[in-house]
């Protein structure tokens, strides 16, 4: 069953929808966007992954971060901690909610990065975590955001604002320490062929894991512009949350 929210936070409300299954008490799956992404996912894939996972008896819980999508705010007023800590309150709600048992994590490219922070964070209560590309390497990549743009109030990228403060504030978070801590089970996707996250950033954030199970799609893309990319992306994905 899918169901409209809307959960409210210190700066404003969240909107998306949980998917419940046909029982008293399951697991959730709380997913994380990326930069510039909305609760929809890369090619609907969040949507189809959280209908296929309540059908197998696990919830999902998919919301735009603040600053995205039908989300309060505007994407200029979002950072990489507003969404750290709505990722964080998103956890305390589910952790609240008596049909809860489990807690499970998605993140796609920076919700990827979220979603590793908040590992670090709930070791413990985390129990499974799927990262797709996760961009750990976003901190020394700021041409990427705001291109060679001189110092402003805000930057153009690809049509969307983004601030010095989001700037400012990613630039001081150590992606790639203390990963190690979460010990509980975890899959990592990546395409060979991204260009944002390139595919090579595995061979640094893989080992400072702990034993994660690591999927390359050969030609993969970052959004897995491929059928049979997408497909198999949200193939693993699903049967790591069922096992």
């Amino acid at each position: 069953m899918q169901k409209y929210c809307e959960i409210l936070t210190p700066k404003g409300v969240m909107r998306g929808f949980l998917h419940e299954p046909l029982l008293p008490q399951y697991p959730i799956c709380i997913i994380f966007h990326g930069f510039t992404g909305n609760k929809t996912g890369t090619k609907f894939s969040y949507v189809q992954l959280s209908r296929l996972l309540a059908q197998s008896g696990i919830g999902t819980l998919r919301m735009d971060f603040l600053g995205s999508g039908e989300s309060d705010l505007e994407f200029k007023d979002m950072t990489f901690q507003d969404e750290l800590d709505c990722g964080r309150l998103l956890i305390e709600e589910m952790k609240n909610n008596s049909k809860v048992t489990d807690i499970y994590l998605l993140g796609h490219s920076m919700g990827g990065a979220i979603a590793s922070e908040l590992m670090k964070l709930y070791p413990n209560l985390i129990k499974k975590a799927c990262l797709w590309a996760p961009a750990l390497n976003l901190p020394e990549h700021m041409d990427y955001l705001k291109g060679k743009q001189e110092r402003q109030e805000f930057y153009d990228h690809n049509g969307f604002k983004i601030s010095n403060d989001f700037v400012d504030g990613i630039t001081q978070v150590k992606m790639y320490e203390d990963l190690g801590v979460y010990k509980n089970k975890l899959m990592i996707i990546h395409g060979t062929h991204d260009m944002t996250v390139p595919f090579k950033i595995s061979t640094r954030y893989l080992p400072l894991y702990n034993n994660p199970e690591f999927i390359p799609i050969e030609g993969g893309t970052h959004n897995f512009d491929k059928i049979d990319h997408i497909e198999s992306v949200i193939g693993h994905t699903l049967k790591f949350f069922m096992l």
